[in-house]
């Protein structure tokens, strides 16, 4: 049942996952992303929309849920077609100031056994009651405070209805394709899934991430983004000279998802994966 997902140390069963190249290509392009950066290569994001399948395939209701965070640890790469055991725990559940958050942890192994991605969900389930009107002008999502801001602009783009639907039908979530359903927690017009401009934000790395393998990946949604929406995505470089944090900005110049980027020695393990 429901409830018993997201009771802190439930365990989601493992499943054999098999990324589909055809379907990855269609969220890819949907997220204005050349699939072709990607070829072969599971795209990692994405194993964050196979944490919310599970949820579904374990009878959790996820319409409504507003993705927070996401906190990707990855091991190597998988390749298109190779199956993987996916599995997961329910971490946490408290009581928030909006209603309550929940973290989820997922995490995606081998054949021979190896941890290949940790992929964590912080997700807030709202309280109507507690939404109040401000969210219903710019739902911000309180979060920690954000710093300068990078300075190099690196791409833009503008979502359409049609991309968002494509991306989110899948997964699921009224919230991301039905305007009266996310009228209903105060919003303008449905939200792109975090994920999405996630997806699409990870591109810019595309090619150090396929290379280096051992990495992670903090993202913090901090407002919304409605499936109309203009974004430009920033970036700072570090001593390194490699992008180490990405920032997509709405219309107003206001940050959506502050990504940061590290990397990790080989053979360090993955924080405290499910077993």
């Amino acid at each position: 049942m429901a409830g018993d997902t997201l009771a802190p140390g439930f365990r989601f069963p493992a499943a054999s996952v098999v990324r589909d190249a055809e379907q990855q290509a269609e969220a890819l392009r949907a997220s204005d992303v050349d699939p072709e950066l990607w070829a072969g290569i599971a795209e990692p994001t994405l194993w964050g929309n196979d944490g919310f399948r599970a949820m579904s395939a374990a009878g959790q209701q996820i319409d409504g849920y507003i993705h927070v965070e996401h906190r990707f640890s990855l091991s190597g790469t998988v390749a298109l077609g190779e199956p993987v055991a996916f599995s997961g725990q329910t971490i946490s559940n408290e009581e928030v100031p909006r209603g309550r958050q929940v973290v989820q942890r997922f995490e995606a192994r081998r054949a021979d056994g190896s941890v290949a991605v940790v992929s964590e969900h912080v997700r807030l389930l709202p309280d109507l009651a507690r939404m109040g009107r401000r969210e219903a002008r710019d739902g911000e999502i309180k979060t920690n405070p954000v710093d300068s801001l990078p300075s190099e602009v690196l791409s833009r783009k503008t979502l359409t209805p049609e991309a968002v639907a494509t991306y989110s039908r899948p997964v699921g979530n009224e919230i991301h394709f039905d305007p009266a359903f996310a009228a209903r927690y105060g919003y303008r017009a449905p939200l792109a899934q975090g994920l999405m401009t996630l997806t699409w934000m990870v591109g810019a790395v595309a090619s150090r991430l396929v290379a280096v393998g051992q990495i992670d990946l903090l993202a913090r949604f901090r407002r919304p983004v409605f499936w109309d929406d203009a974004l430009t995505l920033v970036g700072a470089y570090g001593a390194d000279g490699e992008l180490e944090r990405l920032c997509a900005l709405n219309s107003e110049t206001r940050v959506v998802c502050d990504l940061r980027i590290g990397g990790r020695e080989a053979g360090t393990v993955p924080p405290a994966p499910p077993r």
